[in-house]
């Protein structure tokens, strides 16, 4: 249900107890944080959903998400699949991560799948990939949101690269990635690393560089050609140890902004399909971008330059306010790449005053970082239009979770705020049923070209875009936050 905007900062002020004394509060608060952080630990490290699973025959077949039955099937006669063998080849030692994030967003799942296939890929294995996967007790839809989703989607219907199997260039001799069907196949019996033994080699656990140079070593010092982590370790690359704690990424990033990883990464045919058919949204009707399909593919940067006149942002609602609530309560940082130094509207989480307790001024600061009012929204993108970077913007893009109501009030004040050619949204989007259920994918497309990006910092949709904006060498102020 969408709140209105007016009552956000209501919801995120700081409440006193008033029929405990202080001390009685500051005891029965620290009891309830660890209870909570416990509680959060386990969810999300588990990362499963705890919606029931339907059952197919209680689900209208007109309402039923695809199941991306095609894409699926191209990525079994990938090249480098030989489904001849029966067991690995002389030189083949593959690396599966059995424990990979499970019914959180696609941000969530992008960034880990990025750091995973870069960990095979500096380790000299090949990179066993599965689906982006929301429920993985073997049905076809879940429900999210009292809707049915597919409970699975291969990685082929959202990107393409060398993190799903696509060639390298001809100056790496890394083997290609191969999917975990092809895994199962030739690999019955597997040997499985569990993390536990290899983090206890590990110093600095939130140093995403330590991270991977153990894990590194780890598998280059095993001959096992079938290689996993078990399942039970779960995450790698977890959000407690890297993707949520300020300054994780800082040591890696070198490495991995340069790793065919990024610069070989691309969106798929089905999300360039859907952004060309919406390029009216984006760009000038004089000045019309070359249709993605079709075109050769290169290089990340070479293929997604900067679309000029065009701003996006990133504005979460919904739902998004407990989200925000929940961050505030639990200390959080941004997330991911949206907390590398150097870059603009940098955010050092308050740690409170005693007891770590926050005050009305820390709330408020969270509340207009995470879910800033209509009229905030409109100040900053006028503060950014003002900036170098800014020049030229006439059209502005919302990527938004929002009803019709609220991105109306959105249009009203952004137009009361300044002068623009074009305001359009996500729910401007022309998008079939395939395209629909991987929009978010298309969103962060958009806001990857944007001539200026404002994103949400605790989000890990913004931070996908902002590292491939960062990989691809745009200008690092052209990248806002809230």
């Amino acid at each position: 249900m969408l709140l209105p905007t007016h009552h956000a900062q209501h919801e995120l002020t700081f409440r006193y107890a008033c029929s405990v004394t202080r001390i009685q509060w500051l005891c029965f608060a620290a009891l309830l944080t660890c209870s909570l952080s416990a509680y959060n630990l386990f969810r999300r490290s588990n990362a499963l959903i705890t919606a029931a699973t339907p059952q197919p025959d209680t689900l209208d077949p007109h309402t039923l998400p695809p199941t991306y039955h095609a894409y699926h099937q191209a990525e079994l006669q990938l090249p480098q699949h030989d489904w001849s063998r029966r067991r690995p080849g002389p030189n083949e030692k593959f690396f599966f991560v059995a424990g990979h994030v499970r019914g959180l967003g696609w941000g969530n799942a992008l960034q880990e799948h990025l750091l995973n296939a870069h960990l095979a890929h500096v380790s000299n294995r090949t990179f066993v990939f599965g689906n982006y996967t929301w429920n993985d007790d073997g049905s076809t839809y879940s429900i999210y949101n009292g809707k049915p989703i597919p409970s699975q989607i291969p990685y082929t219907v959202l990107i393409r690269g060398p993190a799903v199997g696509d060639p390298l260039p001809l100056t790496f001799d890394t083997p290609l990635a191969v999917s975990k069907d092809y895994f199962d196949h030739v690999c019955p019996r597997k040997f499985e690393l569990d993390q536990h033994e290899v983090n206890a080699h590990i110093t600095h656990p939130s140093s995403a560089l330590e991270v991977t140079e153990k894990w590194s070593a780890a598998l280059q010092a095993t001959s096992e050609a079938c290689l996993q982590s078990s399942l039970a370790s779960q995450q790698i690359y977890s959000h407690y140890r890297i993707f949520g704690v300020r300054g994780a990424l800082t040591d890696l990033w070198p490495t991995l902004s340069v790793s065919p990883i990024l610069t070989q990464f691309g969106w798929s045919s089905l999300i360039e399909r859907a952004f060309d058919v919406n390029q009216h949204l984006f760009y000038y009707p004089s000045l019309p971008g070359s249709n993605l399909t079709g075109t050769p593919y290169t290089s990340n940067a070479e293929r997604y330059t900067p679309i000029p006149g065009l701003m996006a942002i990133h504005v979460r609602r919904g739902d998004y306010l407990k989200h925000c609530i929940d961050l505030t309560d639990q200390g959080e940082d941004f997330v991911s790449v949206n907390s590398l130094p150097g870059l603009a509207d940098p955010f050092v989480a308050p740690r409170g005053f005693f007891f770590s307790e926050l005050t009305r001024t820390d709330r408020d600061l969270y509340r207009r970082r995470c879910f800033p009012s209509v009229a905030e929204i409109a100040q900053k993108v006028e503060e950014v239009r003002a900036t170098k970077e800014g020049r030229g913007i006439r059209r502005i893009y919302i990527m938004t979770n929002g009803k019709a109501d609220f991105i109306r009030e959105l249009k009203e004040a952004l137009l009361a705020a300044g002068t623009w050619d074009a305001i359009h949204s996500s729910r401007d989007m022309i998008l079939d049923k395939e395209e629909k259920y991987v929009a978010q994918a298309v969103d962060m497309l958009v806001a990857q070209r944007a001539q200026v990006f404002i994103g949400n910092g605790f989000s890990t949709l913004t931070s996908g875009a902002v590292m491939m904006r960062l990989a691809n060498g745009f200008p690092v102020n052209s990248t806002r936050f809230w």
